[in-house]
């Protein structure tokens, strides 16, 4: 698998907060999980799964409409 690596390109477009964020947020996935093992890996898709699967759940019992689980754009 051949992928370029531009620099300048991910030097010009770095956001510092947001990588903060995505840091924070991969922090509070640990704490919520606590895998114990001092890995991150497979949090951030674990807790894809997870959301995806409380979410169909609340909307398929009733507790809410697909609509109020996000904002979307388009019905802003």
């Amino acid at each position: 698998m051949d992928r370029e690596f531009d620099l300048d390109k991910i030097l010009t477009t770095w956001n510092p907060e947001e990588e903060n964020r995505k840091a924070q947020f991969m922090e509070v996935l640990y704490e919520f999980y606590r895998p114990g093992n001092g890995l991150y890996t497979g949090l951030y898709q674990r807790f894809q799964k997870d959301l995806m699967q409380n979410s169909r759940d609340k909307v398929l019992e009733g507790f809410c409409d697909i609509a109020d689980l996000f904002l979307v754009p388009d019905k802003i």
